[in-house]
């Protein structure tokens, strides 16, 4: 890695950001491969396209804005991730590398995160979906709760509300049963009142608010859903018994699309928080894996946009990633435990990383900064967003 740094240094700043990079995240000299094209607007580290690899990339334009560490400030202060359901021996079924060392990546994680989240005074968490793999959990009482959460995000930093929403393999399970865990309170941490709600709290002592809306996205788009249950099937991940239960329990679906379309409208347009953040776990735009999803970008985008939203957080691929698109701020969160691939959307991205980590938010009356940590506890990327609504 000196020597890659030391020849990238002769040439540009923005190679020399990268250089920095390339230090700080790739393991070895022959896992660096820099994009050299000119035409290019990114800057890219590692190899973004092979499963299981490190991969980092940031605009030529802005190669890498400033970080600051982390520590505790006026305001309100919270935790995500998403993808992080890989605990003890659930995860190495599908046998390569990158799953079945994700029981330990997710330890890792966790243990980071639980540092940080110590170091900020962080007032909760928010669980961004595929909570469970590779099936969900069977009921509020299933083994999974405590082998890959409770055990897990034990610290005392993380025995805060855990705030989730749910993901496709938490659907491909008894995704009612997450929901009953919540109302039996087995263990308080953990709210999820339905498939989709909304919560508002205060920005600390600064007179703000801020309000999440949590949606369900499989719901949004059970087509897809179903796409991909049928190539875990195909991989072996599932059992085509899944398939014939995730039709079961959506055949009453009919309407469950537009009734959520609607309050996700109702609840948008009767907000009159300060900060207002929508949470789900398909990306609206991604690079990632499985890329954005086309259902969102014509449903929920639109509402996004005439509501005024500060930004939306999703997983589903596994990666960290900064888009932008028509003034709202899109937070793709997703490697709780895995590393997936990525490639830049042009003119929306500003970056990306595979590494495994979480995302810290801090926000304030007029600030919220939002930090992305790798699972090495390194703030690789930081962006704030200034506050536009209620002004």
């Amino acid at each position: 890695v000196t020597s890659v740094s030391e020849a990238m240094a002769q040439h540009t700043v923005e190679r020399a950001v990268l250089a920095a990079l390339l230090i700080a995240l790739l393991a070895s000299p022959s896992h660096a491969a820099v994009d050299e094209d000119e035409e290019s607007l990114y800057l890219v580290a590692g190899r973004c396209t092979e499963f299981g690899q490190r991969c980092i990339f940031t605009r030529k334009d802005n190669p890498l804005p400033p970080v600051e560490e982390p520590t505790a400030k006026p305001g309100l202060a919270f935790v995500s991730l998403g993808d992080w359901g890989c605990g003890a021996g659930n995860c190495d079924t599908k046998h390569d590398p990158n799953h079945e060392q994700a029981g330990n990546t997710q330890m890792k994680v966790a243990e980071v995160m639980a540092k940080v989240a110590a170091d900020v005074d962080s007032s909760l968490v928010l669980a961004l979906g595929d909570n469970f793999y590779f099936q969900g959990v069977d009921s509020p009482y299933d083994p999974l709760w405590h082998t890959v959460w409770q055990s897990r995000f034990n610290q005392p930093s993380l025995q805060t509300p855990w705030f989730a929403c749910l993901g496709n393999h938490d659907h491909y399970g008894n995704a009612q049963a997450q929901i009953d865990f919540s109302h039996l309170a087995i263990d308080r941490r953990w709210i999820l009142p339905n498939y989709y709600w909304t919560t508002s709290r205060p920005v600390g002592d600064t007179g703000a608010t801020i309000q999440f809306v949590f949606i369900d996205t499989v719901i949004l788009d059970t087509g897809y859903t179903r796409q991909i249950l049928r190539e875990k099937i195909e991989e072996g991940v599932l059992a085509p018994q899944a398939l014939h239960d995730f039709n079961g329990r959506t055949a009453g679906w009919v309407h469950a699309e537009v009734e959520q379309l609607q309050w996700l409208e109702e609840t948008l347009a009767g907000s009159t928080a300060d900060w207002l953040v929508v949470l789900g776990h398909y990306p609206v735009f991604s690079g990632g894996e499985h890329g954005s999803t086309p259902s969102l970008i014509n449903t929920v985008k639109p509402l996004l946009e005439k509501y005024n939203v500060d930004a939306y957080f999703a997983g589903h691929d596994h990666t960290l990633q900064h888009l932008e698109d028509s003034g709202v701020a899109y937070y793709v969160n997703g490697n709780g435990c895995l590393r997936g691939v990525v490639k830049p959307l042009t003119d929306r991205t500003l970056f990306a990383a595979v590494d495994p980590g979480f995302m810290l938010t801090q926000v304030d009356a007029d600030t919220m900064v939002n930090t992305m940590i790798d699972d090495g506890g390194r703030a690789v990327y930081q962006h704030t967003l200034q506050r536009k609504r209620n002004l």
